[in-house]
């Protein structure tokens, strides 16, 4: 056993020792020592494979496919709303984030998909996450309430999902135009890109994509949204239902029901979790029928419990930033798959190039 291996399997045995009735960690809760010794990574491990909590942001326009079909062309409106959606959530965020003063990021512009605009934010706190749903929900508002006349009749719908990442999720990363290195192997040269990216994420010769369960639990709950709903989550509805501080106030949750989504917790109901957009009312029928919760120890528990029932396909929750919260951890069986896959990343690029790497 050389000495690399005995590093990463000291290092991976130290992340282990809290153990679920399952056996893999899942649901105990670690100490503050714990959650200390769970941030530090040896000084050679990649930065690129640190464990993220990012959230995602959906807005998409509502009625615009028949609009432009009916036209055969698209109107000042519809491009309207890709120039004018960034640049009232940027005014919002430099708004809201002025009274703050934690300097915590904003969300970015991650690509669009249609008339569907996406963006995504690293979560660093509970506080962080309240704020930029706020910041989201305020966008939505403003832009609806700045529409003119003539696009009056297009609106716009809203989901908001999170990940964790680099496991269950992944990064992709891409070079633009052709490539100058020499590495002819693609494991390696995503390794060297992804690298590469995290020393410079400014850098504009590189960019990437998102995929995993998560991700694709985000699109199918898109078919959800309506203009006076925005749709979240389930773990990103657990999340909020935690604390929150006094200059981020608590966020309007609703529960009403759920419904089968395909390829979603084996085809089980997954619970309808929204936020009202604007003005919007709950609707008399489903108060009637006693379907709607806006009670938040009742919408945290049952969010739990679906978690803990699928917690390997739903996201774990991990802030990087977080102190002495409930999410500063990331569940052992995360870091476990995490670090293998670190190590199997250093075996095969031995293989490869034939350079042997030893830890100190």
């Amino acid at each position: 056993m050389d000495a690399r291996t005995t590093a990463t399997e000291r290092f991976i045995a130290a992340f282990s020792t809290a153990a679920s009735p399952a056996g893999d960690g899942a649901g105990a809760q670690p100490s503050v020592a714990d959650a200390q010794e769970r941030r530090a990574f040896p000084a050679e491990f990649p930065e690129g494979l640190k464990p993220r909590l990012r959230l995602f942001l959906s807005v998409d326009l509502v009625g615009s496919t028949p609009y432009k079909q009916s036209r055969q062309m698209w109107r000042p409106e519809i491009v309207s709303f890709y120039r004018n959606f960034d640049y009232i959530l940027q005014t919002q965020y430099r708004e809201f984030a002025g009274g703050l003063d934690d300097g915590l990021p904003a969300p970015e512009f991650w690509k669009s998909n249609g008339d569907e605009l996406l963006y995504v934010c690293e979560l660093h706190s509970l506080s962080h996450a309240h704020a930029l749903m706020h910041v989201w929900l305020a966008t939505l508002n403003e832009y609806r309430g700045s529409r003119d006349e003539a696009a009056k009749h297009l609106d716009v719908k809203s989901t908001a999902w999170i990940g964790l990442f680099p496991s269950p999720n992944a990064e992709v990363f891409f070079r633009r135009g052709a490539s100058q290195a020499d590495i002819k192997d693609p494991i390696l040269a995503q390794a060297e890109i992804r690298e590469e990216w995290y020393a410079n994420p400014a850098n504009p010769t590189i960019t990437r994509e998102f995929v995993g369960p998560s991700i694709d639990t985000g699109f199918r709950l898109t078919s959800w949204a309506s203009p006076d709903r925005m749709i979240v989550s389930v773990d990103l509805a657990f999340l909020l239902t935690g604390a929150y501080t006094r200059k981020v106030g608590p966020l309007r949750l609703h529960l009403s029901g759920k419904d089968k989504l395909k390829g979603v917790i084996d085809n089980q109901p997954y619970p309808t979790l929204w936020i009202p957009v604007g003005r919007s009312r709950i609707d008399p029928e489903d108060r009637r029928a006693g379907e709607v919760s806006t009670d938040r120890s009742t919408i945290r528990s049952y969010c739990e419990a679906i978690i803990e029932q699928n917690y390997k396909t739903i996201t774990p929750l991990y802030l990087a930033g977080a102190h002495h919260e409930d999410y500063d951890w990331v569940p052992p069986y995360v870091l476990t798959d995490i670090l293998r896959h670190w190590d199997e990343e250093r075996r095969y690029r031995e293989e490869v190039t034939g350079v042997v790497l030893i830890d100190d």
